[in-house]
């Protein structure tokens, strides 16, 4: 990868050499074939146990659409992952729940992922990883910004 080229560029190249590692290391896993999108869900779940989980929020966490999120989750309830359950509070909404059979197969992952995490970070010291992850946050919110702009922006349009 060149030094010199577009950072828009690099970061997608990074993001497709991660996406393909993670793909092969839990592709080559025992048991349930989970997706790396299906490992993502499963983590975010995990961390919000203590708390209602609607698809919108995957979504949102994962900065992914509705349609993939949608298919995802779809894909999770027929392999007996996750459940939708109805809410007293409103009809309309479904919360996602864990079954059992994922924690077994999330203590598979979060080896893996350890594994990763590890190669990833390797040569760099501590300062420079929480720079590396300052100037990602910055890229993120550059983005929002930008996205949020030019929605608005197009929303005077409309009028």
């Amino acid at each position: 990868m060149k030094k010199d080229g577009a950072v828009g560029m690099q970061i997608n190249c990074v993001s497709n050499l991660i996406r393909r590692s993670i793909d092969l290391r839990i592709a080559g896993m025992p048991g349930e074939k989970l997706s790396r999108m299906d490992s993502w869900i499963i983590h975010y779940m995990l961390d919000h146990q203590q708390e209602d989980v609607f698809q919108k929020d995957v979504e949102k966490a994962l900065a992914m659409t509705r349609s993939n999120v949608s298919k995802a989750v779809d894909q999770m309830v027929s392999k007996g992952l996750i459940m939708r359950s109805p809410v007293d509070y409103d009809a309309r909404l479904k919360k996602l729940t864990l079954t059992p059979k994922v924690l077994e197969i999330h203590r598979q992952i979060e080896g893996e992922i350890a594994e990763f995490e590890k190669l990833l970070v390797e040569g760099f010291t501590t300062r420079e990883l929480e720079q590396f992850k300052d100037y990602l946050e910055r890229v993120a919110h550059n983005i929002n910004d930008n996205t949020k702009r030019q929605q608005d922006e197009r929303k005077r349009r409309d009028f």
